[in-house]
């Protein structure tokens, strides 16, 4: 049964790139030309693939990048490439008759409403008002640990798993210790599991309640972090300063407040639909209101494993908030390219 449930899987996924394929269009303009004149630039036992197809894909790829001729011409060898292996599998499943089967046809008629979902969503977020130069101004201005006066941190953490009547404890213990070994020596003691986790964050990847915590301490300083799931031990091994500039944090905090914006818009947006919308929910689902979102269930670290003493290399209870580790090289030679880390680090906003 779980090898059938594979096949089954490989199937629907087969089917849904079909579906994305046949809705494809051409970007703004095309990256490639055809030669000859013509549109087609292969046959597969005689389905044609179109330069359109491969220019759809190129746009994708290229979104953020500036790809040389030559790089864009490989490109779309690559992606034509892929394209006649597609076109071959679809062809298999074709003739195997699997466009009929009705699981098959739910995964595509599925995706259509996604893509067409998203499509409209992006449409309509492009409307979405751009931050003026005061606005950024003042937020550089608002935000020194970001920028002015922005570190990236070597931080240890211990994460230990153990219940809230005993974070007053071990906030006391790290109050009157210096030494994270010693700290660590001291939950053996007590018998406390944790786990050891190290990682190095630029202040843009740290939640903003997190990084006015860490600000003002100095290289070597523990503090004790916690909320209600979990308690860590955070220590500084080391920091650095690197600032930047009004000049290089404003695409940055444009694309924030952009952001903002278009998740402001898009929450205005469902609102009025969910208004005028005539929905009703029915049978199991009757107790749900229009216009409602189900709060999220949370599955806690205890419901599914208990944390040991060997060192994770996933980020433990205090660090889950932060962004995914970063290279440490990269990350202390150039702000982030994007308003992703940003964002994440203005979660608190």
């Amino acid at each position: 049964m779980r090898v059938q449930n594979q096949y089954q899987n490989k199937y629907i996924v087969l089917a849904i790139l079909g579906a994305v394929l046949s809705l494809t269009a051409c970007g703004d303009k095309d990256k490639t030309e055809a030669k000859g004149g013509t549109q087609v630039v292969a046959k597969v036992n005689g389905d044609e693939i179109s330069i359109h197809q491969i220019n759809f894909q190129l746009n994708r790829l290229a979104q953020g990048k500036n790809l040389t001729e030559a790089q864009s011409k490989e490109a779309a060898k690559q992606i034509l490439a892929r394209l006649v292996d597609q076109q071959l599998l679809k062809q298999q499943a074709t003739e195997t008759k699997l466009d009929r089967d009705p699981r098959i046809l739910q995964a595509i008629e599925a995706s259509k409403s996604e893509i067409l979902a998203q499509a409209y969503l992006e449409q309509m977020l492009s409307k979405a008002a751009k931050p003026s130069v005061t606005q950024v101004d003042a937020f550089y201005k608002e935000k020194p640990e970001l920028f002015e006066n922005r570190r990236v941190f070597r931080l240890q953490e211990l994460a230990i798993n153990v219940d809230k009547d005993k974070y007053a404890e071990i906030a006391e213990k790290v109050a009157t210790t210096k030494n994270i070994n010693e700290v660590a020596a001291w939950l053996k003691e007590k018998n406390y599991p944790f786990s050891a986790n190290s990682n190095v964050r630029a202040a843009e990847q740290l939640p903003l309640d997190f990084l006015k915590k860490l600000q003002p301490l100095q290289d070597g300083d523990l503090i004790a972090v916690s909320n209600n799931a979990s308690v860590s031990i955070v220590h500084l091994a080391a920091s650095q300063t690197m600032p930047i500039t009004r000049e290089k944090a404003t695409p940055v905090i444009e694309q924030y407040f952009l952001n903002q914006n278009k998740a402001a818009l898009a929450k205005k947006e469902m609102a009025a639909l969910n208004e005028k919308a005539n929905i009703e929910f029915i049978g199991a689902f009757a107790d749900m209101k229009k216009g409602v979102q189900p709060a999220p269930t949370a599955i806690k670290k205890s419901d599914t494993k208990t944390a040991d003493t060997n060192t994770s290399d996933a980020p433990p209870a205090a660090t889950q908030e932060m962004a995914a580790p970063a290279d440490s090289a990269q990350t202390a030679d150039k702000p982030a390219k994007d308003a992703g880390s940003m964002d994440k680090g203005l979660s608190g906003l």
